[in-house]
């Protein structure tokens, strides 16, 4: 059993900046999620964003090695996307795919980072609770496995989210840490619920999220140049020497 610590700040409130919901492809959705760390310094607080996919995505995360995912989903290079943050492979297709960007100093990028894990899945699985699906997290193990996992969705880890039952992953996440703030990038498998609105589940996510950090949600808008800015991490992104050697071309 593991306890959950809630922000104490004792300041005023500071903003969970919420973006709009953009639907693109996976070196553009890799590109805007990086970008948003770069410029989470410059806004303060927490950013929050939910994507979609103009086709279906395989990503891996950044450990993997790109010949082992070829082989395993049978997928050539340029079918991928190497993400910037740590884990397995996922399919987009079905997902509720989701960033959050923490600057550095907020209670968010303070907390011990399974700590944040849990709380971050926890509260995923109280919104879907009000869409009447039931969840609970998966228990820490006595002793961790260490390597870099496979395929995302079925090698569950300590503290993701599963189904009721305990027997079907639902959510996972990965963290990136730099000097600026935390980037999380995480995933919510909701296949078995094709008529879920992902909109609402979102909503409920980040008035809880929001409350445990003392934060108030403010609509935050993308700028006019976010294509030129983020240009050089979608080459990168797009680029096979990314995708093989996590080179930048």
């Amino acid at each position: 059993m593991w306890m959950i610590r809630l922000a104490t700040t004792q300041d005023s409130e500071m903003s969970l900046h919420h973006l709009s919901f953009r639907k693109e492809r996976g070196a553009e959705n890799m590109a805007t999620d990086m970008w948003l760390l770069e410029n989470i310094e410059s806004w303060g607080g927490l950013a929050f964003r939910r994507y979609g996919w103009t086709e279906p995505q395989t990503t891996f995360g950044y450990g993997q090695k790109a010949s082992w995912v070829e082989q395993a989903t049978n997928k050539k290079s340029k079918e991928l996307i190497r993400r910037p943050t740590g884990g397995g492979v996922v399919q987009h297709r079905t997902d509720l795919t989701y960033c959050m960007v923490l600057s550095k100093g907020t209670d968010a990028e303070k907390m011990p980072p399974m700590e944040l894990y849990g709380l971050i899945h926890q509260r995923w699985g109280e919104s879907l609770g009000k869409e009447n699906i039931s969840t609970c997290l998966m228990p820490c193990p006595d002793k961790s496995k260490g390597g870099i996992p496979g395929d995302c969705f079925k090698e569950p880890v300590g503290r993701d989210l599963m189904n009721g039952e305990g027997t079907l992953k639902l959510g996972g996440a990965a963290m990136k840490r730099t000097r600026k703030g935390v980037l999380i990038q995480g995933s919510l498998e909701l296949g078995e619920w094709p008529g879920l609105d992902h909109g609402v589940i979102e909503k409920e996510f980040l008035l809880l999220i929001a409350s445990d950090f003392n934060e108030s949600i403010s609509t935050k808008e993308w700028p006019d140049g976010l294509e030129a800015d983020r240009l050089s991490l979608v080459n990168t992104y797009s680029s096979n020497s990314w995708t093989q050697g996590r080179r930048a071309p």
